[in-house]
């Protein structure tokens, strides 16, 4: 009886959750910028200060999605009015949609893939003249491919500082750069400083991995993965 009951609630619970994310409207870069060229609505940045000061879009608000006091002061928005909510990736603006959604907002559109999207389709950004760009593992477009060029097999690791399963991925990436560091050469790109780099690939999303062979790509994983199935990969090209 138990078990049901429990079965029961497990099966509401995912069909809540569900109905929730369909109330969000997900829009590719064009719709989106169509959409707040209206006028009407929040637009809202849910990046830390300093993302949104290195590149955001025209007329948007910015409240960090980090920050203790996000859902009380995020929730003051009007109900009666569109909100349009974008990221990096389209990952914190989607748990922040769904926060509003559970509350009920019934006008919430969110950025899919995030401002990495919108580089991607040459959509317009404003960067802050008082920003301060993140120089770690920040890499050029020639740079790269002369590296890649010049090593028979490399790893690369695009990440961002923002991302939690980026810093999930950082012991496994270190510790395969070790055990294969006299076979394999590893890159760390930081995928906030090497804007030119991520556009020039199409990285729409991190943590991001792509495995060359004489610089030409062998393969490429998307999102968290297992040092097994990694090492596997590497062992396989060796």
């Amino acid at each position: 009886m138990n078990r049901l009951i429990s079965s029961t609630v497990i099966s509401f619970l995912s069909i809540f959750s569900f109905g929730q994310s369909a109330l969000i409207k997900q829009l590719d870069p064009l719709e989106f910028n169509q959409q707040i060229a209206s006028g009407q609505g929040t637009l809202l940045d849910v990046r830390t200060p300093s993302e949104f000061s290195n590149g955001h879009i025209k007329d948007a608000g910015q409240l960090n999605y980090y920050a203790f006091d996000f859902k009380q002061r995020f929730l003051m928005l009007p109900k009666d009015q569109p909100v349009y909510l974008y990221c990096n990736t389209g990952y914190r603006s989607q748990k922040a949609a769904e926060i509003l959604t559970k509350n009920g907002y019934t006008q919430v559109f969110n950025l899919q893939y995030g401002i990495m999207a919108w580089n991607l389709k040459d959509q317009p950004v404003i960067v802050e003249p008082d920003a301060k760009p993140d120089g770690v593992d920040k890499i050029e477009p020639d740079e790269f491919a002369a590296f890649i060029d010049n090593h028979s097999l490399t790893l690369v690791d695009y990440y961002a500082p923002w991302c939690a399963p980026c810093r999930q991925m950082i012991s496994v990436i270190d510790s395969l750069g070790e055990d294969y560091r006299d076979q394999v050469s590893v890159i760390k790109v930081n995928a906030d400083a090497s804007s030119k780099l991520v556009k020039e690939q199409r990285i729409s999303g991190v943590p991001y991995f792509v495995f060359y062979r004489n610089g030409e790509i062998i393969f490429t994983h998307s999102g968290l993965i297992s040092r097994e199935k990694l090492g596997e990969v590497l062992s396989s090209a060796l």
